[in-house]
């Protein structure tokens, strides 16, 4: 059973984003036990195998889901497992081997000071989740993350897992990445090679467990 959830953007910035998308978990909770309104979800939803994905911004907003739930305790939602595909992470300062170019860095706040207008920069905890010491209350046991080789955002990914593992988190992280891709190509060509081996690696990632 999969689900979507649209997003209502460009004229509602950041972060409504990140509360719409709060929302749709709790009305996805409220069907736990079969009382929802949806019959379709009361018979066919295992809720103890909840998954969360995005690309890119739908990634960055899983993330924070995922500590979210870990926050609020959602009744209802067993968070098993997150996938970031190319995840719009960012901060001010350069991580790995990210680069240092300014006009490149400043393209990438530009961008992110449009999409939320009241930000205070790339250091901003809806960008940069290394700045709220969060990350270790993530609940679910396992994340994979997948990067494009091309990808100016490609080391954020990296960065993550590594900050991920060293925070105490007691879960497994597997990483993906895409030789020769750029930014949420599979959108694009979704039936190129790359994007067929990224879809089997997600498909094994949830297959795998953890139950």
């Amino acid at each position: 059973m999969g689900a979507s959830r649209g997003l209502r953007a460009p004229e509602h910035p950041i972060p409504i984003a990140y509360h719409d998308s709060q929302y749709a978990l709790k009305w996805l909770a409220s069907h736990y036990g079969g009382n929802g309104h949806e019959k379709w979800l009361n018979r066919h939803v295992d809720f103890n195998k909840v998954y969360l994905s995005g690309d890119s911004t739908g990634a960055n907003i899983s993330h924070h889901m995922a500590i979210r739930i870990g926050k609020e305790k959602l009744d209802g939602i067993n968070l098993a497992g997150i996938m970031l595909i190319h995840p719009y992470f960012g901060g001010k300062e350069p991580v790995g081997d990210e680069t240092k170019d300014p006009d490149k860095r400043a393209k990438i706040e530009r961008f992110w000071r449009l999409v939320s207008p009241t930000t205070s920069g790339t250091d901003d905890p809806w960008i940069n989740p290394f700045k709220d010491q969060s990350l270790a209350s993530l609940v679910c046991s396992r994340v994979l993350v997948c990067v494009a080789e091309k990808d100016v955002l490609r080391h954020r990914g990296w960065y993550y897992c590594e900050r991920l593992k060293k925070t105490g988190w007691k879960g497994e992280v597997e990483m993906m990445e895409s030789k020769g891709e750029d930014n949420v190509f599979p959108l694009l060509e979704p039936t190129c090679d790359s994007a067929m081996a990224k879809l089997k690696k997600v498909a094994a990632f949830m297959n795998q467990g953890p139950w």
